[in-house]
């Protein structure tokens, strides 16, 4: 090798190994900022999580989601908590434990969902309302986990007559029907008081003057009203309400449509308005709209905001038994079907709590054969039809 040539043979070698330390640092910089693996920079959407559809969790762990804290009244969220963590003392053989999470707010539950699926439970599910777009999407994502929505509504028949596929298992309750008998209820309930209240309501036209007396008749008879304060909770409103309006059958039903009024000052125009029974169910504020009806309406309303209650105006305390329709689906998860097929829970499952006034047998009467009624349906996932009061109502 020629010794002039040296010196520059050198500064080339230099040069290369400084190419190569650049290149290393470029490449680790690259690593450093992807650090989560081959996830894409913060500008790009992150991939769904796709796992095997045929893989397995690992263990057998199940995790719940319930509605969100601030979509309940205190007193339901609190009950509905601590009723689904007492089913972890006694688990199917094949279910290794069970975890409740109670969100905080309604952002947090597909968080919650997804978290669940992510860290390897072999079932999770979200309860509440419009829960199975959540329950599919994150089915979706995670092949390894069973997901199911509860309550959701079964899906379509194919021409087979097998239940189309979903991504998420859907878990129905007989919704509708609690509304029928919740409606049944107030309709019979109101009818009572008025009877009670003018047992000649029928004398007088309806201008309060009676054509054949000498004398002025007594003004007409009350007018049944019943009054809605329907605020929302873990069960389809709109499900609850077709059924209440259909036990409410020829019955003048009044809500307060001002989406801005509190629940206290819709009580109140409903109370202004004349309505002799309020059916209120479990959302946010419910509690204090029983207080504020103590001693001004007969009240239809959940038992667990009942409780307590200092009231005497009891018609009905009612409660879907969401303790008896997780243990059915932890059964059928621990059973050689693996939760595979939706699950549908009818009047026949003991999945309903209704408890009647002491001050109203002829409720008690009324419920047991609308109920009678509902179980003789042929399919209880068809539209119930109005077909006017259940029989034995008044």
């Amino acid at each position: 090798m020629d010794a002039g040539n040296v010196p520059s043979t050198r500064r080339a070698m230099r040069r290369a190994r400084w190419v190569v330390l650049i290149a290393a640092a470029s490449a680790w910089l690259a690593v450093a900022c992807t650090s989560d693996g081959d996830a894409p920079p913060p500008t790009a959407p992150a991939p769904p999580v796709e796992e095997p559809a045929g893989t397995t969790a690992v263990g057998r762990d199940v995790e719940l989601v319930l509605p969100p804290r601030t979509a309940l009244d205190p007193s339901i969220a609190e009950r509905l908590s601590d009723r689904m963590r007492s089913l972890s003392e006694d688990l199917p053989d094949g279910v290794d434990s069970l975890s409740v999470r109670l969100p905080e707010e309604p952002a947090f539950v597909p968080d919650l969902l997804e978290l669940a699926a992510a860290r390897g439970a072999a079932l999770a599910c979200v309860l509440g309302p419009d829960v199975a777009g959540i329950a599919d999407r994150t089915a979706d994502r995670h092949g390894a986990t069973t997901v199911c929505a509860l309550p959701a509504t079964l899906p379509e028949l194919d021409e087979e007559g097998d239940f189309e596929p979903t991504p998420a298992v859907r878990i129905d309750v007989p919704v509708t029907e609690l509304g029928v008998l919740v409606g049944t209820a107030a309709r019979t309930a109101v009818l009572t008081a008025v009877a009670r209240a003018d047992p000649d309501a029928d004398g007088p036209d309806a201008d309060g003057t009676d054509p054949d007396a000498d004398e002025p008749a007594a003004p007409a008879a009350e007018v049944p009203r019943v009054g809605l304060v329907l605020l929302g909770d873990e069960l389809p409103s709109d499900r609850l309400r077709e059924g209440v309006l259909t036990g409410l059958a020829g019955i003048e039903v009044v809500e307060v449509e001002d989406a801005d009024a509190s629940p206290l000052e819709a009580l109140e125009t409903l109370l202004a308005m004349g309505v002799q029974v309020v059916i209120v169910d479990g959302g946010p504020g419910a509690a204090e709209v029983v207080a504020a009806l103590s001693g001004r309406s007969a009240i239809v309303a959940p038992v667990d905001i009942l409780a307590g209650a200092d009231t005497a105006e009891v018609v009905l305390g009612y409660r879907l038994r969401w303790e008896q329709v997780v243990r059915v689906v932890l059964d059928s998860f621990a059973g050689a079907g693996h939760l595979e097929a939706p699950v549908l829970l009818g009047l026949g499952d003991d999945v309903l709590e209704l408890e009647v006034g002491e001050d109203h047998p002829e409720v008690l009467a009324a419920l047991m054969a609308a109920r009678a009624q509902l179980a003789t349906r042929d399919d209880p996932r068809a539209p119930l039809l109005d077909e006017g009061p259940p029989a034995g109502a008044p």
